[in-house]
């Protein structure tokens, strides 16, 4: 259903910048290793590539900072990192932005969570990803990492004008970080994202999981259109979320509120995705900001979407400027 005022949508947009946001969640650092074939190797049938240059880009809970960031927000990342080069990278990456990381929790039995992808291709051609590497935490990070954690939420909770969730089920996002929440943030925009367990949050404002995700949840397969009807009017009642959005990859996206039917977005953008990660992480973002600056959850999951068909045609974990986002909507892609 196109907007009737497509001008009026990206006039949103300017409003998005000095909202304050307080995101809790999942620090992930993504490095990219870039390299060229080179030749076949002589010790086992495979592909020598010749190693170019690598990059470390913000993930998980860190890509919603940084797509936030990207929209001129005022954003306090709240996580916990590892007192290792990886965790080291990732908070030099936010300082560089002069993000304020006295919110982030630096833990020596903790492993920064880290997603290394080694990407092959000719210089001129884009390059594929052949191989992921994830360094994962042993466990959950130990109880005093934990009670920092906490308490800096509680520090921060105060100054925010929204907070974001963003949980991948490395348990940043506790029970009792959640409890902590929900109790102070008052009439406050209270978004989640969650990867596993998005049926334990509820209250909040807004919920974005993508249809895996609500299928997981749900226990059942989302086959037809009358399904995901059926799946977004439990959901939304399981969470208590006056707006559930569930994402649905070259679909779309499909909003459910109040009384009223199914809300379908199509995809905007160029069918020729480069790379999906990250995706949601722009979504909940965006919608967030939207909804923190006034607008309402329509115009908020319509701004989202022309947000997430920008960034897909990125590689990696990527964000969309205002500029590219006002050009987006203003042509009537949203």
């Amino acid at each position: 259903m196109p907007h009737p005022n497509p001008n009026g949508l990206a006039s949103l947009v300017p409003r998005l910048a000095g909202r304050r946001v307080l995101v809790v969640g999942d620090l992930v650092a993504d490095r990219y290793v870039l390299t060229e074939p080179a030749r076949l190797s002589r010790e086992a049938p495979v592909m020598v590539a010749r190693y170019q240059t690598e990059e470390l880009i913000p993930g998980g809970a860190a890509n919603t900072a940084a797509n936030l960031l990207a929209l001129g927000a005022e954003v306090t990342p709240v996580g916990i990192v590892g007192a290792d080069r990886n965790g080291d990278d990732l908070m030099a990456r936010f300082s560089a932005r002069g993000v304020d990381v006295t919110g982030i929790v630096r833990d020596e039995d903790f492993v920064t969570i880290t997603k290394t992808r080694v990407m092959v291709g000719d210089p001129n051609r884009m390059k594929q990803q052949v191989l992921r590497i994830d360094r994962d935490p042993d466990g959950p990070p130990p109880e005093s990492a934990c009670e920092a954690l906490l308490d800096r939420v509680r520090e921060r909770l105060p100054d925010a004008d929204a907070v974001l969730l963003s949980d991948y089920g490395y348990d940043a996002v506790s029970t009792q970080v959640f409890e902590v929440v929900q109790g102070a943030v008052g009439d406050r925009v209270l978004t989640v994202d969650s990867r596993y367990r998005i049926s334990s949050f509820r209250g909040v404002t807004l919920a974005t999981p993508n249809e895996s995700e609500v299928e997981e949840a749900l226990g059942f397969r989302l086959r037809t259109m009358e399904d995901l009807d059926r799946a977004g009017a439990m959901l939304r009642d399981r969470i208590d979320a006056p707006a559930l959005l569930i994402t649905r990859g070259k679909r779309g996206m499909a909003l459910f509120t109040g009384d009223a039917p199914r809300f379908d977005i199509p995809a905007t953008g160029s069918d020729e995705v480069t790379d999906v990660s990250g995706a949601g992480d722009t979504v909940i973002s965006v919608a967030t900001l939207a909804l923190a600056s006034g607008a309402d959850v329509r115009d908020a999951a319509r701004l989202a979407n022309a947000a997430a068909g920008l960034v897909v045609m990125k590689l990696g974990a990527a964000t969309c400027s205002s500029d590219e986002l006002i050009t987006a909507v203003a042509e009537g892609s949203a």
